[in-house]
């Protein structure tokens, strides 16, 4: 888990983070994208998201011309844990938040030992 965490800071995951048996789930805040503004890879451990909108609008009243522009744009990364199952890695934007949600696998699980002190 620690590695899922590397990247971000600790003020921006509160709230965002959880953590269950089977999988962790990250909430991403991203108003104004939409998922088909989205780009989400994963290579070499990594998991990157990326989102970019763009919307121009143009109009005339009357004798006057006028024109608006907004430009958005997300990208960010983080470590994925050594338990994910990459392949199953899940994804959904509803109302401007993106929900990440990776599968842990189980044959992946750490094994802990607790050494006696003499």
């Amino acid at each position: 888990m620690n590695r899922l965490l590397e990247n971000l800071s600790p003020s921006r995951l509160i709230r965002r983070f959880k953590e269950k048996d089977e999988s962790y789930t990250i909430k991403f805040q991203m108003p104004g994208l939409s998922k088909d503004d989205m780009k989400i890879t994963v290579e070499d451990g990594m998991l990157f998201i990326r989102g970019e909108h763009k919307d121009e609008e143009e109009g005339s009243d009357d004798d006057e011309f006028w024109s608006a522009a907004t430009y958005g744009y997300y990208n960010t990364s983080l470590m994925l844990p050594e338990d994910a199952k990459v392949e199953e890695i899940k994804a959904e934007m509803k109302d401007g938040v993106l929900h990440v949600v990776i599968p842990k696998d189980e044959t992946k699980k750490k094994q802990i030992k607790e050494v006696h002190v003499g």
